[in-house]
């Protein structure tokens, strides 16, 4: 059976819920969150929800300091940049050691975005985490697999996964996981980096790259957000990597020559308004105002949700919100937003195509059952 009725009530509550705790209007709330999207920047593991988190502690039989979810939450809170994000996140996903769990996560993800008006996923997964510690690549893409298929038969919705490689691990440890994953290359779309941001990472990777392309893999890579180096590691990425997207990539707005490339080359941004816990508030106001900025300069950039389940349990339609009310933003850019995850995407023309007009198609339909609302 199809979820669309399960969705549509997700989303009603979803309304009611906003509109009371953030003062949104009603109808906007609605527009966004039906609006047809692409996930295109989120990590499998940062999409564990803390309830979800001590149930799988559980099952493993894995002692935690946590009581409860609130607990769980109280720890994500002492996240406050990246470095002691990755601290706590690290920990988290401690918990997860079988299939079953790597399923379970992805289902519960993948239900909450289609509620948000999410029709196709491209999921980040970091398999040096897991391996590490004692879990197979067979097992990993076993429960990815099997996530990918349960939500493929509920749902209208096509994903794909991005295999990461750490950027603070070897460039031999990257390389041993992409030759030791061959067999489960066709669930994969691309490749991707992240973690730390150390030094000089795209030289460091170069080689790892350019085997991964000629297995037919696509490209992109992190490059966060006020970072050490952040300029010169976006143009490695680009002319070293060779990348199609950049996750993050909110300094290009700092160099007009970025600017200019990534408008050339066609590469798209995946901008994540989403902050840690302990952030000062204005840095809504800078990094929605950084995809304004690019958006209004041309960029092919959308907005997406990295870690949902780990950062204040805001989804894509959530973020798509705040940014709209933070930066100042129309309804025009909401739509391009949507229709920029689309051309970015890794999908075939004739997939973009049909999204596309899935986009144009809901705005009429939206715009004709509401002929008094107006949305700017």
């Amino acid at each position: 059976m199809k979820i669309r009725k399960i969705g549509f009530l997700l989303n009603v509550m979803l309304t009611s819920l906003l509109c009371a705790e953030q003062g949104f209007d009603e109808n906007l709330i609605g527009f966004v969150m039906g609006l047809p999207k692409a996930e295109l920047h989120l990590h499998m593991e940062g999409t564990m929800e803390p309830e979800l988190f001590l149930v799988i502690a559980k099952r493993n039989g894995k002692e935690t300091p946590y009581k409860d979810a609130e607990a769980v939450k109280d720890r994500m809170r002492a996240a406050y940049d990246l470095p002691s994000f990755i601290d706590m996140y690290e920990e988290l996903i401690g918990a997860v050691e079988v299939p079953e769990d790597i399923h379970d996560i992805t289902l519960a993800y993948y239900r909450k975005a289609y509620s948000q008006g999410v029709r196709h996923v491209e999921m980040y997964f970091d398999p040096q985490l897991h391996l590490e510690r004692g879990i197979t690549l067979s097992q990993i893409f076993e429960g990815l697999a099997a996530g990918r298929r349960d939500a493929m038969k509920e749902m209208d919705i096509t994903i794909g996964f991005i295999m990461s490689f750490l950027r603070d691990r070897t460039a031999d440890e990257a390389m041993a996981v992409l030759e030791e994953s061959k067999p489960w290359h066709g669930l994969l779309l691309g490749v991707g980096l992240d973690n730390p941001e150390v030094e000089d990472f795209p030289q460091k990777f170069e080689a790892v790259y350019a085997k991964a392309k000629s297995y037919g893999l696509r490209l992109t890579s992190h490059c966060d957000v006020q970072q050490k180096h952040t300029i010169k590691h976006h143009w490695g990425v680009i002319n070293v990597l060779g990348v199609e997207r950049i996750d993050h990539g909110l300094n290009v707005i700092d160099d007009p020559e970025l600017v200019k490339a990534v408008k050339e080359l066609g590469i798209g941004l995946t901008g994540v308004p989403s902050l840690f816990y302990r952030e000062m508030p204005g840095r809504m106001e800078y990094r929605a105002g950084a995809v304004k900025a690019l958006l209004d300069a041309g960029v092919e950039i959308s907005i997406h949700s990295d870690d949902p389940g780990m950062k204040r349990g805001l989804y894509v339609g959530d973020l798509m919100l705040r940014a709209y009310a933070a930066a100042g933003m129309t309804r025009a850019d909401l739509i391009q937003m949507a229709k920029n995850s689309f051309k970015t995407a890794w999908i075939s023309d004739g997939e973009r195509a049909e999204f596309l007009k899935m986009i144009d198609d809901y705005v009429a339909a939206f715009d004709k059952a509401h002929p008094s609302v107006s949305i700017e």
